[in-house]
């Protein structure tokens, strides 16, 4: 059973995209539409079964009772200014920003006619763009919902409802808490993975042939779109820096350990992490 008459997506990326190939397999709406600030992302999109593309985002959001923004997060601010006037009374709106405290001051710009609240599926990948769509893409991964307490349950309930029927697993916590989590979780990993690649790629004595797969399992995250992350590390810079302060600080005193010939603390060290690191394994 549809849970929205239409659905709307603005910005259809690798997210956005997947957002509208999981919502019309799965039924999750009787109509869809999308728009992408890229021509060539809007001429993709024609190719999905189903999904309506139109050539302005006033224009794509008109008539849907569910709004997906899956812009740029430092873009979700004019985007939701630029779509107001087109909003209809009751719409739920909502966004997939990898930060959320940032995203519900922009939203503040919306009118009290509409809901908003904000939204993560933790389904990213180093490979960006509406051609890396995936229909399966939220298949067992966490999508936080990040309600600010104003809402009506029905409201909230009606998002849970809608990522579960795209197939993720969702969580609820506050904004300010998803950012702390997100931050050392997803955010300071991509920051360390971009200073290891610079790291090994300005040595001289680097090759690409002789480059194993430890080297590109722990840099695999540093081909991430720069335009993208530079937003997403931006916008949550202080629980960055804090994430990326206590990795500098395991990082100093393993060198020293290894500086000094210090075996027995070499050992710990590798050890505790080789424990931290087996366990997400062992979560799944």
């Amino acid at each position: 059973m549809s849970q929205f008459n239409r659905i709307a997506v603005i910005g259809t990326g690798l997210i956005g995209g997947s957002v509208l190939l999981a919502a019309s397999k799965r039924k999750a709406g009787l109509s869809f539409a999308g728009w992408s600030h890229s021509k060539q992302s809007r001429e993709h999109l024609k190719t999905f079964a189903g999904v309506e593309v139109f050539e302005s985002a006033i224009a794509a959001v008109q008539g849907a009772d569910l709004v997906v923004i899956a812009t740029p997060v430092d873009r979700i601010k004019e985007t939701l200014i630029a779509i107001t006037p087109g909003l209809k009374a009751g719409a739920l709106v909502t966004d997939v920003g990898s930060v959320k405290e940032s995203v519900l001051n922009d939203a503040s710009v919306l009118p009290n006619t509409v809901t908003f609240i904000g939204s993560h599926p933790m389904a990213g990948s180093e490979k960006a763009g509406i051609t890396q769509a995936k229909s399966n893409l939220f298949d067992g991964k966490v999508c936080f919902i990040t309600a600010a307490g104003k809402e009506s349950a029905a409201g909230v309930s009606r998002l849970r409802d809608f990522w579960k029927t795209l197939g993720a697993v969702t969580s609820e916590c506050s904004a300010k808490q998803h950012d702390a989590i997100v931050a050392i979780t997803s955010h300071v990993p991509h920051a360390s993975a971009a200073a290891l690649m610079l790291a090994v790629a300005q040595s001289p004595e680097f090759t690409i042939t002789a480059a194993g797969t430890g080297l590109r399992d722990a840099t695999r995250i540093a081909a991430g779109e720069e335009n993208l992350w530079v937003s997403i590390l931006l916008a949550n810079s202080s629980h960055v820096v804090a994430g990326l302060n206590a990795v500098e600080k395991n990082l100093v005193e393993l060198r020293e350990a290894i500086q000094s010939g210090n075996k027995e603390k070499v050992a710990a060290l590798l050890k505790a992490a080789r424990i931290a690191r087996q366990s997400l394994d062992s979560s799944r």
